[in-house]
């Protein structure tokens, strides 16, 4: 299923217009796992001078990216015992403040064109538990990631994504 377009440009919306990295994305679904394809360009860093590769702070906006446009597409879609429950309000008023990485890690394996390269973003594991019994649940992701170019540049990873329930705000 690939993501419109215009529910692409709301998930990231957030981010300053020169960070928008995240290009396209598709999404499938099997069960409770979610995998979201996407295409990725940095024509020049948000942050420091070219250094010729992806580095990690781009790996991690573009995994942030990459888990608002799978959240947001499977809310939109209906998808998953969590997500089918919210509306895209509820996705624009929780994106940024309720979505955390509570752990990350990367490791590279070779340097990545940051010009055009691809990601894969896998929702491998689902948990809800609460933590009071008037509580909302804790939502907890458990994730794989990888990025690739064309020329044989490589990355990969995993994190751990807390969802809190944080009420409504102003």
């Amino acid at each position: 299923m690939k993501a419109t377009t215009s529910l692409l440009d709301e998930v990231l919306r957030c981010y300053k217009p020169h960070c928008r990295y995240l290009t396209s994305m598709d999404l499938s679904v099997d069960g409770e796992v979610l995998t979201g394809v996407g295409q990725f360009s940095i024509p020049e860093s948000c942050y420091i001078d070219d250094t010729g590769h992806l580095n990690s702070v781009e790996v991690n906006i573009c995994y942030n990216q990459l888990l608002y446009a799978v959240i947001a597409n499977a809310v939109h879609r209906g998808v998953g015992e969590v997500f089918s429950g919210w509306t895209m309000a509820e996705f624009r008023r929780r994106q940024l403040p309720d979505i955390l990485i509570a752990s990350f890690g990367s490791t590279f394996r070779r340097p990545i064109d940051p010009r055009s390269f691809h990601g894969e973003f896998i929702v491998d594991r689902i948990s809800q538990r609460r933590l009071r019994a008037d509580a909302a649940p804790l939502v907890s992701l458990a994730t794989t990631f990888r990025l690739w170019d064309d020329l044989g540049g490589a990355c990969d990873g995993t994190a751990r994504i807390a969802i809190v329930d944080g009420g409504n705000r102003a």
